[in-house]
């Protein structure tokens, strides 16, 4: 048997056996049972052992034919005999197909193992739970892990969080379907942290147990993906390019299928933006034409040109979209490469819109037309107001030519009535508006002045500043006299030229309304010329119509510029004076009238005279509509006429008898100052504490050889109202200068004389020359010198008043506020005028004591003028109970009939070197 043993597969066969001792002692089986035609090749186990056992012996027999026979043996020892084995027992069972199954497995194995590992892509065996079995080196090399350490992990620990659901989906997809394999996109992350994209292939491997195993395999696709990212960007910026250009963009290929259009192009074929576009060589619903306004037929536009002949082209056409639009473009086409199947080209057209550019020019041809042939003057200038361009009628109307005007600015037509500050500001107010219209004056070349409609309009650039100014204006004279004209014809008498019914009833409406809110007083003067029908009946209609316009001539005269003179009809005039003091005002005016028509009237070479007769009607005693007050001063004229003509009456008797008296008055004032009937009176000013005469006031006084003593509340008012103030002001002026220093020549004690200043004498006469003239003529100290100013004055026109307030004062004059409390008593003007003293007005001092409110105002005064370190005087003391109170209070000095009435001079001048008594002062005033 050993001769049987092939030396190829002698370690080939294996042996499982019970080993139980010789067999017969001889190591040999007992017999060997001989198959046909088989004959030992090899066999795994020596035929000689000390023991036999059952076994499965694996051996390889040669067949007859040649072939080798693999076969299993499968052995067991027979029965014993005599506790010896009586032999085995042998079968054969052929594996030879087994064993080529087998080889081929290893030899595939083999085979795989070499592409596994040389694989150019990662490769790897997962189990179904995911945990890495076997990998590969490409896929070490791919996820930076070593072979160990992915052994070590699953595939969820490397792919990328965003990745594992669909990585997921894909093992089960793989597993439910029972498909071959599966692939994704994923990203995976490296040892080293770096995100790679690969393209994942997974394959279900099932073993002959019927479990499954996946295969992975991977390849890197990173940089494919990244140059997919950046194509898809910049396709993206492409398209927003695109999207953003001004310019139509049409690409078509070579059959004229649009490929792209931007929103631009698709706005100039006015087209939705999902629409499709026409195609180029047959575009139904649009038409074309030339610049010409022909119609331009397909194959001459720039598109098919290049589509077909292969090279540029460019042209101005206009596209004509169905509901009959027309956008003007420049087109300009580029042809690609020819296409070998059609022979035509594919082509970029790019449109840019000329439909605006046109507009605008045609606009401006427009404009240029409507600039040289309007008939209004057109300038046009640019921010900084130099003119740039001006039309003929510039020229015309204003007789500057274009060459001369250039660069110059509008101020070259100012005029002199507008002034060139008043057109600059014009011209400011319309940069800040944006327009501005009005009247103006200007001036033309030769220097004559012309009323203009002026409208200025400013012209902006796309940032809003101003660019340009344009000014556009007419020539208004004509028009501005025939408005005037017929203006002035509805509301005047077009004889006299004074205002007619239409307009005085307006403006006497108007003063009642006034005088109603104010609580005023209106005179209504009714004027009818005596004898007037004689003139016209003797001398004609003519030389009557040129006497009633001397008459309104005077007339206008002899009243105020807020009066109105009104012509009835007629020889019928009717005067408004509104805001008299009283009756005595319009009596005054009515004497005015008589006095001027009492002068005769030169007419045609006749000296002629006439007279007014007057009636006068003051609202509200007559009435308080206009029409009762033209019935009643109606009636008060006809009273004049009864009573001789050439005068005047007053609707009530009452009234007539004060005016009469009012003028008398007025009559005789005016002759008191030549007849030395004014004299001066003074009224102590005592000092609280001590009983002392500091100064005493200069008060008027009137002696009348006519009315015998007027007191001064019945003259005073009128002389202010009639002027006569002003120089019986700079009397008393000068007389209380002389006899303060004749006091002090005498050697009397040194007082202070104070001398009140009439608001009228403060502003028609130069104060400080006149004070200053005065001291420097009579020698009075100007500290002997006090000036009394009223509130009202300080307060009135204070920026003048306070300079004139300043130079007294560098006069060294002192100066009080007469009447303190009665005005506006502010703060502001005690602190701006440098006053020493204020007087609180007798009013307050007469109540104090039994009043609260005239207590609390006395108690204010004194505080405030102590606060602001000036003195105070109190007027009108009369009782002892209110120098008491004075004193309490701090006042200072205090004036009145308790110490004094006003006396004459030389009694005052014993008054101020006699003792302090109060009583005896007023003893020695009345011995005087």
């Amino acid at each position: 048997m050993p001769s049987l043993t092939s030396p190829r597969l002698a370690n080939t066969c294996w042996v499982s056996a019970w080993m139980t001792g010789d067999v017969r002692g001889s190591g040999v089986p007992v017999c060997i049972r001989k198959i046909a035609n088989w004959r030992w090749l090899s066999c795994a186990t020596p035929w000689r052992t000390r023991m036999l056992a059952k076994a499965s012996i694996a051996c390889c027999l040669l067949h007859a034919d040649g072939r080798e026979i693999h076969v299993r043996d499968l052995r067991s020892p027979m029965e014993r005999h005599q506790g010896h084995l009586s032999g085995l027992r042998g079968i054969f069972v052929d594996i030879t197909a087994r064993k080529a199954s087998e080889a081929a497995l290893e030899d595939s194995e083999a085979r795989f193992r070499g592409t596994f590992e040389q694989a150019a892509m990662g490769v790897c065996l997962c189990a179904v739970n995911g945990r890495y079995m076997r990998v590969n080196q490409r896929y070490c090399e791919l996820t930076g892990y070593s072979e160990v350490e992915l052994l070590l992990r699953d595939f969820r620990e490397i792919t990328h969080a965003d990745d594992l659901e669909a990585n997921e989906r894909l093992l089960d997809a793989l597993i439910l379907d029972n498909t071959e394999r599966h692939s994704i996109e994923k990203r995976i992350l490296r040892r080293d942290g770096e995100l790679i994209w690969v393209n994942l292939t997974i394959s279900l491997v099932r073993s002959r147990r019927g479990s499954g195993q996946f295969m992975e395999v991977i390849e890197d696709i990173t940089a494919r993906k990244h140059a997919e990212r950046e194509l898809r960007e910049s396709e993206a910026r492409m398209r927003s390019i695109l999207s953003a250009m001004r310019e139509g963009v049409i690409m078509r290929d070579a059959e004229g299928v649009v490929i792209i259009a931007n929103a631009a192009a698709r706005r100039l074929y006015g087209l939705a933006p999902e629409a499709v576009f026409p195609p180029l060589l047959e575009p139904e619903g649009y038409s074309f034409v030339r610049e010409d306004g022909s119609e331009c037929p397909v194959p001459e536009l720039p598109g098919a040109r290049a589509m077909v002949e292969g090279c540029s082209a460019a042209a101005v056409v206009g596209i004509v979209a169905e509901n009959g639009q027309c956008s003007w473009v420049m087109a300009r086409a580029e042809p690609l490469q020819r296409d070998t199947h059609t022979g035509l080209f594919p082509v970029v057209l790019t449109l840019n819109d000329l439909t605006a550019q046109r507009r605008a020019e045609e606009e401006l041809r427009l404009a240029a037309t409507v600039f040289d042939n309007s008939v209004e003057a057109i300038m046009i200038t640019d921010a900084g107001r130099q003119i740039l361009s001006v039309n003929k009628a510039f020229t015309v109307l204003t007789g500057h030519e274009p060459m001369s005007v250039s660069g110059q600015t509008p101020a070259i037509l100012s005029s002199v009535r507008q002034g060139l500050n008043q057109y600059d500001r014009i011209w400011r107010e319309a940069a800040m508006r944006g327009v501005w219209q009005g009247e103006v004056w200007q001036r033309r070349r030769e220097g004559g002045e012309f009323p203009v409609w002026l409208s200025i309009s400013v012209v902006r650039d796309r940032g809003g500043a101003i660019a340009n100014f344009v000014a556009v204006f007419s020539d208004i004279t004509e028009r501005k006299a025939n408005e005037a004209r017929i203006a002035f014809l509805a509301h005047h008498d077009p004889l006299t030229s004074l205002p007619n019914r239409t307009l005085f009833q307006d403006r006497l409406e108007q003063a009642l309304a006034r005088c109603e809110r104010n609580g005023g007083r209106l005179a209504l003067l009714f004027l009818d010329l005596d004898r007037f029908k004689t003139i016209n009946d003797s001398l004609g209609h003519l030389a009557g119509d040129r006497l009633l316009q001397a008459v309104a001539e005077r007339l206008r005269h002899c009243v105020r510029d807020t009066d109105t003179i009104c012509r009835q009809g007629g020889d019928e005039f009717i005067i408004v004076l509104p805001d008299v003091l009283d009756s005595e005002v319009s009596a005054r005016v009515a004497e005015k009238i008589l006095r001027r028509l009492a002068e005769p009237f030169e007419i045609d070479g006749n000296a002629l005279g006439t007279s007014f007769s007057i009636g006068i009607a003051v609202y509200p005693n007559d009435g308080r509509q206009a029409s009762v007050l033209m019935k009643n001063a109606d009636t008060a004229m006809y009273h004049a006429k009864e009573s001789g003509r050439n005068t005047y009456r007053f609707f009530t008797e009452a009234m007539n008898a004060n005016a009469l008296e009012r003028l008398q008055v007025e009559n005789q004032l005016r002759q008191a100052l030549e007849r030395s009937e004014l004299l001066l009176h003074f009224q102590p000013q005592v000092e609280l504490s001590s009983g002392r005469i500091v100064g005493g006031e200069a008060l008027l006084r009137w002696q009348s050889e006519v009315l015998g003593f007027v007191p001064p509340g019945r003259f005073i008012p009128i002389a202010e109202e009639s002027g006569l103030i002003v120089p019986i002001g700079r009397w008393v002026l000068w007389e209380a200068c002389r006899q303060a220093k004749r006091w002090l020549v005498e050697g009397q004690a040194r007082v202070t004389v104070a001398v009140n200043i009439s608001a009228l004498q403060f502003r028609r006469e130069d104060i400080v020359e006149l004070v200053s003239q005065a001291l420097a003529e009579t020698g009075l100290p100007p500290s002997c010198l006090e000036l009394e100013l009223t509130e009202s004055l300080l307060m009135e026109q204070a920026e003048d008043v306070l300079d004139t307030v300043q130079c007294l004062k560098n006069l060294g004059v002192r100066l009080s506020i007469d009447d303190f409390g009665t005005g506006y008593s502010s703060l502001s003007y005690l602190k701006r005028f440098a006053v020493d003293r204020l007087k609180i007005d007798q009013g307050f001092v007469r109540d104090m004591v039994e009043d609260p409110d005239d207590a609390a105002i006395v108690r204010s005064i004194i505080q405030l003028g102590r606060s602001l370190k000036l003195d105070v005087i109190a007027e009108g003391a009369e009782s002892r109970t209110q120098v008491d109170f004075l004193i309490s209070e701090g006042c200072r000095e205090a004036q009145g009939y308790y110490f004094c009435p006003p006396v004459t001079p030389e009694v005052f001048a014993q008054m101020i070197s006699s003792s302090p008594d109060p009583s005896e002062w007023q003893r020695e005033a009345r011995r005087a």
